[in-house]
C-alpha cells in the first residue's frame, strides 16, 4: 500500500531517485510543481523538466546518493535535512569530470496536495559543493 501522505509522498520521492527509477521519481511530483533550487535561483516546472534535472545530475556522479537525515511535517509541508554525496565521473555542465568527490548537506521544504509535491525547495551551500569538485567558475 502507497503511503499517500506528505511525508511519505517525500520519502517515496528520494527512494526513487536512489533506486534511479527516474520515472517512478516523477509520479509524486505535480505538473504544475515549481521547483526551485534556492543556490542558484533557477526554477523547474513540472514533472519531465525537474526529473531531467535529476538524470542529468545521476549521470554525471553515478554513484550519488541523497540520504534523508531528519523528515519533519506539519500539515501539509514537509522539511526534510539530507546529506548528499557523489563522484564526479561524467562532464557535468560543460566541466570535465575530474574524479572528485562531494558531500553536502542541505534542507528542501516541500508542499505536498493529495500525494503529490505542489511546490519544493532546496537549500543548501552551492560553493562548498563546487570547491569540493574544483570547479569554482561556476559560481
Amino acid at each position: 500500500m502507497t503511503d499517500l501522505s506528505p511525508e511519505g509522498t517525500v520519502r517515496a520521492f528520494f527512494h526513487a531517485l536512489n533506486a534511479r527509477d527516474f520515472a517512478r521519481a516523477a509520479g509524486p511530483i505535480a505538473e504544475d510543481c515549481e521547483w526551485v533550487s534556492m543556490a542558484t535561483e533557477r526554477a523547474f516546472q513540472g514533472p519531465s523538466a525537474i526529473v531531467q534535472g535529476m538524470r542529468e545530475f545521476a549521470t554525471s556522479f553515478p554513484d550519488w546518493i541523497c540520504e534523508l537525515e531528519r523528515v519533519h511535517c506539519a500539515d501539509h509541508v514537509v522539511v526534510a535535512e539530507w546529506v548528499t554525496y557523489g563522484t564526479f565521473r561524467r562532464d557535468f555542465r560543460g566541466r570535465h569530470a575530474n574524479g572528485r568527490t562531494f558531500r553536502r548537506r542541505g534542507c528542501a521544504v516541500a508542499e505536498v496536495e493529495s500525494g503529490k509535491i505542489v511546490r519544493y525547495r532546496d537549500y543548501y551551500d552551492r560553493a562548498t559543493f563546487l570547491r569540493q569538485l574544483d570547479i569554482l567558475d561556476l559560481l
